[in-house]
């Protein structure tokens, strides 16, 4: 009799014990789980970070050429079709859309009227 009481203590002890691992685990997991979708945001978000370095870096090499003197020139003759003082501008027609020309007295070729 003692045996089997002694038995029955031990398999309620084993019981018990069971279900106190049990219970840490179950405890265990969702704060488990919730280390884990962190740190998977906290690498989504250092790839952002990055592109958004990126993107940065290429906006401050932008705004340094469009506030270049570089630039400034570039879209005067390019857009406002000027030029800088004693430059010539020379247009080459399209065929059959030419200009007669002729020479002055001192050799300079003038546009005929």
């Amino acid at each position: 009799m003692k045996r089997a009481k002694a038995r029955s203590n031990r398999k309620k002890m084993i019981l018990l014990i069971g279900a106190g691992i049990g219970l840490l685990a179950l405890a265990a997991v969702p704060p488990y789980l919730q280390h884990r979708e962190l740190a998977q945001e906290a690498d989504r978000l250092s790839a952002d970070l990055e592109q958004v370095r990126t993107e940065h870096g290429q906006m401050q090499k932008e705004k340094e050429w469009l506030s270049s003197d570089a630039y400034v020139e570039q879209v005067a003759r390019q857009q406002l079709g000027l030029v800088r003082p004693g430059e010539v501008i020379v247009v080459r027609a399209k065929q059959g859309n030419g200009v007669p020309l002729k020479k002055d007295a001192n050799g300079n070729i003038q546009i005929r009227d």
